[in-house]
């Protein structure tokens, strides 16, 4: 009488074999491959499998054991994806172009590798062990120059021949530029939006953020947010590079309230409705001397030269309503801005208890 193993096809005497062929891991593989309706396997097929597996197991274990280093910024990595996520750093690329050495990887154990690292005591001091939770290399985001494109990073000689490019390639205007006084500042900031914020020209004030500059720029090429948003509250963004005083004929503010003609406490000098001084005839010789105590802010040179461009590619300014009122926004925000921060103050200056005595008597 012969005992059967109907997964495994194969036939025992006693019955006790049987039994511990029951509790073997090969009866149990067939047992699954039965389940998938797969043809069993014999027991060498199964032995070769098992040594197969220990041998790419053994192998895994190898290459854990090895501590993944940087030669080019001298650095050591936990992990094998950190040092991956660190080849593809700019960082690291900077110091390739600027290095001759090659990146090898050195083991924790040196005498269980034919690999040879030759270091300087030096390079040993500066290593710098990462844990296994630093799985990202972070970089120090830096701004868009002047002199490269916010889209496509396209360097160009001077500031008027990237913003060239730009209206011409990417159809991008600055709003307003008749008004504009400082036209490198307002170039750096939008720089630093999308360098260093990642945030979108456009669409940016939605409170969006993107990871990385590459993002932010195919976002803006993809969407066509390749222009500037000018409007609602992003005006006190952008309020210091604009100088919209020279929109009002006397360059007054028309929500200002006008005072009555009152002479001042010295007598000499008597202030018109209209900003004009009229003062007392004794003090002629210094009011001959036409000294301009608040000058107005004057367009830079390049400034005039991207206004003229733009407007020969067609660019039209915006119309004077449209101005004035961009010029009363900003002054109401401005107030409201300092109103808030008086607040703030007050009641900052409520939280002392205790108060040092003035006059001790």
């Amino acid at each position: 009488m012969s005992f059967t193993c109907i997964s495994c096809h194969v036939a025992f005497k006693e019955a006790n074999i049987q039994r511990e062929h029951y509790k073997t891991d090969w009866h149990r593989y067939n047992l699954k491959r039965k389940v998938v309706d797969l043809p069993p396997v014999t027991a060498e097929a199964f032995q070769q499998r098992v040594l197969e597996q220990r041998a790419q197991a053994n192998q895994q274990e190898a290459l854990k054991s090895l501590t993944p280093y940087c030669t080019y910024c001298k650095k050591k990595f936990g992990s094998e994806k950190s040092y991956e996520n660190h080849l593809a750093s700019k960082k690291h690329q900077e110091n390739v172009l600027n290095g001759s050495k090659k990146i090898v990887k050195q083991p924790q154990n040196p005498e269980t590798t034919e690999t040879e690292v030759v270091m300087d005591d030096e390079e040993v001091e500066e290593e710098i062990m990462e844990d296994d939770s630093d799985s990202e290399w972070e970089d120090e985001d830096e701004p868009v120059p002047t002199t490269s494109c916010l889209f496509c990073n396209q360097k160009s000689d001077t500031l008027q021949s990237s913003l060239e490019h730009m209206s011409s390639h990417h159809s991008f205007f600055i709003p307003d530029m008749e008004y504009v006084i400082d036209v490198e500042g307002l170039v750096t900031y939008m720089g630093e939006r999308v360098g260093q914020g990642h945030i979108c020209m456009w669409c940016g004030h939605l409170g969006r953020q993107f990871p990385s500059t590459v993002a932010v720029q195919k976002h803006m090429l993809d969407k066509g947010h390749c222009k500037m948003f000018h409007e609602g509250e992003v005006l006190v963004e952008y309020a210091d590079f604009y100088d919209y005083s020279t929109s009002y004929p006397e360059g007054g503010d028309p929500n200002e309230e006008i005072e009555p003609n009152v002479l001042n406490d010295s007598g000499f000098e008597l202030v018109l409705p209209s900003g004009a001084t009229i003062g007392h005839r004794s003090l002629n010789r210094y009011y001959r001397q036409k000294l301009n105590i608040n000058p107005r802010p004057v367009p830079s040179r390049s400034a005039i030269q991207c206004g003229n461009y733009f407007k020969a590619l067609g660019w039209t300014s915006s119309t004077k309503e449209i101005v004035e009122k961009k010029a009363r926004d900003i002054t109401f925000m401005r107030k409201m801005f300092s109103k808030h921060q008086l607040n703030v103050s007050v009641k900052a200056n409520k939280l002392q208890k205790h108060f040092r005595r003035q006059v001790d008597f």
